[in-house]
C-alpha cells in the first residue's frame, strides 16, 4: 500500500514582511544598534541580514547556464619530462579518473618538446570525447594547438587552454582561433583572474576585470571580422572559489548576467556565455592544520556548484606534509562526489534563482563590478589599467584591509589565527618544508603570516631544545580573570610559545614564587577587576627576574602610567594587531 505524500500548503506560516521582521530583530537585539547586524561587505555596499520576496529590490536577469550537465570535477596532472616517460602522466590521469574526476589540467612546470606520439601515450585509454582536458603552465599555444588539431581522438573535445596567450603571441591570434575551429569546443581564449584573487581582489572587482579581459579580447577579435559569439564560443574564464559561501556563489551568475551586456554592445545575442572555470581559493589554506581545509573546500565546492561554473579544479586539501599526498587527493576527491553525486547538486539548474538574499547579493555585486569595469574601459582597458598600476593599487587596498581583520581577529580562521592545534611528528619533521610553503603562499594568503610565527617558534624549539614560555597570573574577580587567561593562551599558542601554566594569586611578594619556578619568558597578569594591584607585582616580578616580560591582558586602565613606570612592557586586548605583537614577543624573547 502507498501513502499519498501530505499537501503542504504552509498556511499556519504567515508571510512576514521586510518591515515586520527587522522591527522582531530590532526587539531581541535590546541595546545592541541594528547595524552590528548588517553586513559591511568588503566590495564596499552593505547587505541586510535577511530579505523578503515581497520586500522592493532590484534583480538584475541572470541568463541560466547553456550547458546544464553537471559540473565537471578536474584534477590537476603535473607534468614532467613527457617525452622520456609519457606513461607517468598516463597513470596519474587514469588515477585521479578512477578517484571520480571527470576532467583533467594537464600543467606543464617547464617548456617541453611534444608529438602526437607523446600526447597519444599520455592520453592513452582516455576517451578524450568525454573527458575534457586542460592544458596549462609553460605550453607553447601556436605548437600545441597545431598538433592537438592534429589528433582524430581531439576533435571533440570539450577542454581548452587555461594558460593566457603572451603577448607575443597576439599578431598570430586571429591563426590560433582559425585553427582551432577543427576543435569546435575547444576553448583557446583564457581570461585567468586567479592571479588578481590572489593579490587580493574582491569578488567585484574580479568581476570586473573578467569582463575586462573579455572585452580587451572582443574588441581585438571585432577588429579581424570575427564575431562576438564566435569569439564568445572560444572563451574561458577562470575564476577562485573563495569560503565566502553566498558571495562566491553569486560571483559567477553576476558575470553572466553582466556578460550579456558586453556581448550586446559587440554586437552579439544574448544567451551565450564563455565557458566558466574556478579554481578553488589557496588565500585560506592552512599547512599547519590542513583537515580544516576539507571544510573549506567543502564551502568551495558547494558555491561553484550552486553558482554555475562548467568546471572545478580542486587542490589537494593537505600537500603531502602532514598526510600521505596520494590519499590527500583521494580524500579530497570524495568532496565532490558527495555533493555531486550522492547529493545530486552537480546536475541542477539556477538553484539560487528566485532567492531574495542571493538575488540582491548577486544585483550589488553586478553594480559594483560595473562601476570598476567602466573605470578600467575608460583607463583604456585592462592592459592599460594594469600598466597605469591602478589595478595594484586597488588589489593591494583590498588585500591590507582583509588582512587587518584577520591580524587583529575581527575575523576568525580556526586553527590559524585561533584555536591552534599543536604540530604532530610528521609537520615537525617536515617543518623545512611546510616553512618553505607558507613563505611561497599568494601576496593575500590569510594564514601564512601566523603560520610562519609558529614554524619559527617550532625551529627555535628544534634548535635550543625549548620554546619561550608563558605563565598566566590571574587575580581579582575570577569570572573575568578566567575570560582574561583563556584570551592570553590562544594569543599566545597562535605565536608558537609554550603555555607553562597558571595560578590564581593575591597580588604580593610571596605570590610570584608561582611563576619564577617555571621560568617563564613572558608573565601575563589577568587582573580581572584589579588593575590598581598590578604595579605592585610587577616590580616583585622584576625583582625576582629583571629579565621577564610583563605583559597585562586587557585595555589599559586608568593607572596606566603606575603600571608601565612598574615595568610592563605591553597590554594585550581584543582588537590589537595579534600577528605584530606576537613578532615583538619573538623578537624580545630570541626566537627570531
Amino acid at each position: 500500500m502507498t501513502h499519498s505524500p501530505p499537501v503542504l500548503s504552509f498556511s499556519e506560516f504567515p508571510p512576514v514582511s521586510q518591515k515586520e521582521w527587522k522591527a522582531k530583530a530590532e526587539a531581541d537585539l535590546k541595546t545592541t544598534p541594528y547595524e552590528r547586524i548588517v553586513w559591511k561587505t568588503p566590495d564596499g555596499f552593505q547587505l541586510e541580514p535577511w530579505y523578503s520576496t515581497g520586500s522592493p529590490m532590484q534583480q538584475i536577469p541572470v541568463p541560466p547556464k547553456e550547458n546544464t550537465a553537471p559540473m565537471y570535477i578536474c584534477r590537476k596532472i603535473l607534468v614532467r619530462d613527457p617525452a622520456t616517460d609519457p606513461s607517468k602522466a598516463n597513470s596519474a590521469c587514469l588515477e585521479a579518473l578512477g578517484d571520480g574526476a571527470t576532467a583533467l589540467e594537464l600543467f606543464f612546470a617547464d617548456p617541453l618538446p611534444l608529438n602526437p606520439a607523446i600526447m597519444d601515450r599520455m592520453l592513452e585509454n582516455i576517451d578524450t570525447t568525454r573527458v575534457p582536458i586542460w592544458f596549462s603552465g609553460a605550453i607553447n599555444h601556436a605548437a600545441l594547438q597545431g598538433m592537438l588539431a592534429e589528433l582524430e581522438t581531439f576533435s571533440n573535445n570539450s577542454g581548452g587552454l587555461l594558460a593566457p596567450a603572451p603577448l607575443s603571441c597576439s599578431r598570430n591570434e586571429l591563426d590560433l582561433l582559425r585553427t582551432g575551429t577543427q576543435m569546435p569546443e575547444f576553448r583557446t581564449i583564457a581570461i585567468d583572474t586567479v592571479p588578481f584573487h590572489e593579490e587580493g581582489a574582491t569578488a567585484s572587482l574580479e568581476i570586473a576585470l573578467a569582463l575586462a579581459g573579455a572585452s580587451d579580447a572582443l574588441h581585438r577579435f571585432s577588429l579581424g571580422g570575427i564575431p562576438a559569439r564566435d569569439l564568445t564560443a572560444k572563451m574561458v574564464i577562470i575564476m577562485a572559489a573563495g569560503t565566502s559561501h553566498f558571495t562566491e556563489l553569486a560571483k559567477p551568475r553576476a558575470f553572466r548576467a553582466l556578460y550579456a551586456h558586453l556581448l550586446k554592445a559587440y554586437g552579439g545575442t544574448s544567451g551565450s556565455t564563455p565557458a566558466l572555470f574556478a579554481r578553488t581559493s589557496r588565500l585560506s589554506s592552512s599547512v599547519l592544520d590542513p583537515y580544516t581545509n576539507l571544510l573549506r573546500l567543502t564551502t568551495q565546492t558547494l558555491s561553484s556548484m550552486l553558482g554555475g561554473y562548467s568546471t572545478l579544479q580542486t587542490g589537494p586539501f593537505e600537500g603531502g606534509l602532514t598526510a600521505e599526498k596520494d590519499a590527500a587527493e583521494q580524500v579530497t576527491s570524495h568532496i565532490s562526489l558527495i555533493l555531486g553525486r550522492e547529493a545530486d547538486l552537480g546536475s541542477l539548474p539556477d538553484t539560487a534563482e528566485g532567492s531574495a538574499y542571493i538575488e540582491t547579493l548577486t544585483t550589488k555585486l553586478a553594480e559594483k563590478a560595473w562601476e570598476l569595469f567602466t573605470a578600467i574601459e575608460a583607463e583604456g582597458g585592462l592592459e592599460k589599467a594594469i600598466e597605469n598600476g591602478t589595478i595594484t593599487a586597488l588589489t593591494a587596498s583590498s588585500r591590507a584591509a582583509q588582512t587587518k581583520q584577520l591580524r587583529n581577529r575581527k575575523a576568525t580562521m580556526v586553527g590559524v589565527n585561533r584555536y591552534p592545534a599543536e604540530l604532530n611528528e610528521a609537520q615537525k619533521t617536515n617543518r623545512e618544508a611546510l616553512l618553505e610553503a607558507a613563505l611561497s603562499a599568494p601576496a593575500a594568503s590569510r594564514t601564512a603570516a601566523f603560520e610562519l610565527l609558529r614554524l619559527k617558534a617550532e625551529g627555535h624549539k628544534a634548535s635550543n631544545g625549548c620554546v619561550p614560555s608563558v605563565f598566566i597570573l590571574r587575580a581579582g574577580e575570577k569570572a573575568i580573570s578566567r575570560r582574561q587567561a583563556a584570551f592570553t593562551e590562544d594569543f599566545f599558542l597562535c605565536g608558537g610559545f609554550a603555555i607553562a601554566g597558571d595560578a590564581y594569586l593575591t597580588p604580593g611578594e610571596d605570590t610570584v614564587t608561582a611563576a619564577a619556578e617555571k621560568d617563564p619568558a613572558i608573565v601575563v597578569l589577568c587582573m580581572g577587576d584589579n588593575e590598581t594591584a598590578a604595579a605592585e607585582l610587577i616590580r616583585h616580578l622584576k625583582t625576582r627576574n629583571p629579565g621577564i616580560l610583563a605583559v597585562m591582558a586587557g585595555r589599559p586602565p586608568e593607572n596606566e602610567a603606575d603600571i608601565l613606570e612598574a615595568g610592563l612592557d605591553s597590554f594585550i586586548y581584543t582588537g590589537v594587531d595579534v600577528a605584530a605583537m606576537l613578532e615583538a614577543y619573538h623578537r624580545k624573547t630570541g626566537i627570531q
